[in-house]
């Protein structure tokens, strides 16, 4: 009975597996197939790589949307870093109230988010600008960033700051020399969290974006209303591959399981 139970869960873990990475492998398939449109029979061929950096209309999307989600990833760790740091000497309640209303952006839908937002910015006489769509993905990645810089304060020894105090160092110093380099690993997970969920937010860019400015995730979706090319398929090969380099140096900074969004605080802080 064991053997057979065993079997069964294999199977049922193997077609999971299949259900979520088939698709992905048909997409790196597809991306070397010589037809225009992805269609069998299947022809091997590595122009549509050449295709996309040379006369692809993806690629000023794709660099317009890697800008732009560098720079609301850099604001987002500032102002993240910032709020972590400052939450760790609030009253336990207030500290928890406060990493509540930071993670209510987490669980509201991205649609509801940039209708809301879109409204808001109408009614400020705002409307659809690069301003009000940096603020609109700043609200969406700031919770990650804020959550892995928690995660990496609740992991260090807060020791080195109590002596540093104690040897006559200042607030400033003290932060900039002993409490950032402890939860560097923290801010450059935050970082790349924030980069990515900006680079795929297409709720948010497509209601705020200014008309006729096209990111990359707006622009796919209207290649894929109007008809695409295979370079669509390379483009999302490279981006795969993009994004497993970023969990492969994720996972090296330490960061699995709970502890990647762990918000507690070690006991005893408070102490120091």
């Amino acid at each position: 009975m064991n053997k057979g139970l065993n079997c069964f869960l294999k199977i049922w873990m193997f077609l999971g597996f299949a259900f979520l990475y088939l698709p992905i492998l048909v997409i790196i398939v597809m991306s070397f197939n010589g037809t225009a449109y992805g269609m069998f029979p299947f022809q091997f061929t590595t122009e549509w790589y050449s295709y996309l950096f040379t006369k692809s209309e993806l690629l000023p999307a794709m660099m317009l949307s890697l800008k732009f989600s560098l720079v609301v990833a850099f604001t987002a760790v500032i102002v993240g870093t910032m709020a972590a740091f400052g939450m760790q000497y609030m009253s336990p309640g207030l500290g928890k109230k406060l990493n509540m209303v930071l993670q209510l952006p987490i669980t509201i839908p991205w649609l509801v988010q940039g209708v809301s937002l879109l409204l808001l910015l109408n009614l400020l006489g705002i409307g659809r600008s690069y301003f009000g769509m940096f603020c609109g993905n700043i609200i969406c990645v700031l919770p990650y960033v804020v959550m892995l810089v928690l995660g990496r304060f609740a992991m260090a020894d807060r020791t080195p700051e109590a002596a540093a105090r104690l040897l006559g160092a200042g607030a400033l110093r003290v932060f900039f020399d002993v409490t950032i380099p402890m939860i560097v690993p923290g801010i450059l997970a935050g970082g790349m969290m924030a980069f990515i969920v900006c680079f795929n937010s297409f709720c948010i860019q497509y209601y705020l974006a200014p008309f006729g400015v096209r990111t990359l995730p707006v622009e796919v979706f209207t290649l894929i209303k109007t008809g695409y090319k295979s370079d669509l398929n390379a483009l999302a090969t490279l981006m795969i591959l993009i994004s497993l380099a970023a969990i492969i140096l994720l996972n090296r900074l330490g960061y699995s399981g709970s502890s990647l969004f762990s918000t507690g605080t070690k006991k005893g802080n408070d102490k120091l």
